[in-house]
């Protein structure tokens, strides 16, 4: 078995400071997405049978579902509220253990 051996610790618990150019290449990283994003969602209001079409398959034997807008986000956002509720759970309890173990 190979022994990888690192220079430097990989998780420090001091935080290097960024560049501002790194800062400024990250938030027009993050504009870059929320814009594809707002066209997505743009596009889906525009054209609201597309979305269902997509969400189709091409199997006859299945029966046709007519899905709505409202219906497609209520379950989109609550799917996407689940998955950060149980990730900001997790990190809160790996904070909390942390501490702990630290007195």
């Amino acid at each position: 078995m190979a022994d990888f051996t690192l220079s430097k610790p990989a998780v420090t618990g001091t935080k290097g400071k960024g560049s501002p150019l790194g800062n400024v290449a990250y938030a027009l990283f993050v504009l870059f997405f929320f814009w594809v994003g707002s066209l997505l969602v743009d596009m889906l209001i525009q054209a609201p049978g597309v979305f269902e079409h997509l969400m189709q398959n091409s199997d006859t034997t299945r029966p046709q579902i007519e899905m709505g807008l409202g219906v497609g986000s209520l379950f989109g956002i609550g799917v996407f509220a689940l998955g950060a509720l149980l990730v900001g759970a997790s990190v809160t309890a790996l904070r909390l253990r942390r501490r702990h173990l630290r007195r």
